[in-house]
């Protein structure tokens, strides 16, 4: 009997200290605030858990708020606080929206330029590994750029100038993945585009010289891997590439191989075209030869090679015969 008694009264204590702690102050939550009626009330607890950095129980009460003052009174400060809390809890689509609606909201505030600054940041965050889609990553340069625009002298300049910097090797780094891919899966044509498009796009990309040498390549494998009547023209276009490159590189590492590619895209030129002739329709025969005689006369005078020279040779006795 004793022992029941006590452990009644253990139990009495409990409940009663339980109470009594769901009504201190510390023990709070959104839920309550968000039921309650006092808008002070709730006001204080938002600014409270915002300052104590507690932003998931900030943010539904800030977002309350704006919607309950509305028109009321000012909630400059509370939408700043729910922009930045949205930013820390990580939910960087939602912060870029509203730190820029603040901004076009507030342009005369205190808080207008970090707003802006901030509002590329949140897209800067939302930038992804360069193998992945780059949306978010222009999204971010733009952002920087329209923040540079508005505040050329801002507080914010060298990070703005930074992160464009970095996020432009971004997309360098992405463009230069999907060239290489092309090229790595046999879509010749679509790399050598995508490698003149990486230095119309990037004019300042650190790989240039690289990138122009793979032009030559992917020109010459297109050409190399086309139906014979395709192959000459296409070959001259790796040889223009090649003019091109050895133009701004005369002392480049990747010569010696631009070079042999050169003297193949010569002696091939002639090949495919003669190839073409003799596989052609019948009754066109004779104009295919006249334009291999043509490819003849511009490619020979550059063909060294002894045996090309004597295969072109052949090549064009028995087109005559």
């Amino acid at each position: 009997m004793f022992h029941a008694g006590r452990a009644f009264t253990l139990a009495l204590l409990l409940l009663v200290s339980g109470v009594l702690l769901v009504g201190l102050p510390g023990c709070d939550t959104p839920e309550k605030a968000l039921k309650s009626t006092d808008l002070e009330y709730k006001k204080a607890k938002a600014i409270s858990w915002y300052k104590k950095k507690e932003y998931y129980k900030a943010i539904p009460l800030l977002e309350e708020l704006i919607g309950l003052m509305k028109g009321r009174e000012s909630t400059e400060d509370l939408y700043y606080m729910y922009a930045d809390a949205n930013y820390h809890q990580g939910d960087y689509l939602i912060s870029a929206y509203h730190f820029k609606n603040f901004y076009d909201l507030y342009p005369n505030s205190e808080k207008a330029e970090e707003c802006l600054y901030m509002y590329a940041k949140s897209y800067e965050m939302l930038s992804p590994k360069p193998d992945l889609d780059q949306t978010y990553t222009q999204k971010a340069i733009d952002a920087f750029q329209l923040f540079l625009n508005a505040y050329p002298n801002g507080s914010f300049i060298t990070q703005s100038n930074e992160a464009i910097t970095n996020l432009r090797k971004k997309l360098e780094r992405k463009a230069l993945n999907t060239a290489e891919l092309y090229y790595r899966t046999s879509n010749y044509r679509a790399a050598a585009v995508s490698y003149a498009n990486i230095l119309k796009d990037f004019p300042d990309i650190e790989q240039r010289e690289m990138v122009t040498f793979m032009i030559i390549k992917s020109y010459f494998e297109f050409a190399d891997n086309s139906i014979p009547d395709k192959k000459a023209e296409r070959f001259d276009e790796t040889i223009k590439s090649y003019a091109e490159f050895k133009d701004k590189y005369p002392q480049s590492k990747y010569l010696p191989d631009a070079d042999k590619l050169l003297a193949q895209s010569h002696f091939l030129a002639v090949q495919s075209a003669y190839e073409w002739t003799e596989i052609g329709p019948l009754d066109q025969r004779g104009t295919y030869f006249n334009t291999f005689l043509d490819e003849v006369k511009k490619h020979s005078p550059l063909i060294t090679d002894k045996r090309e020279t004597n295969q072109m040779t052949q090549y064009v006795e028995k087109g005559y015969y």
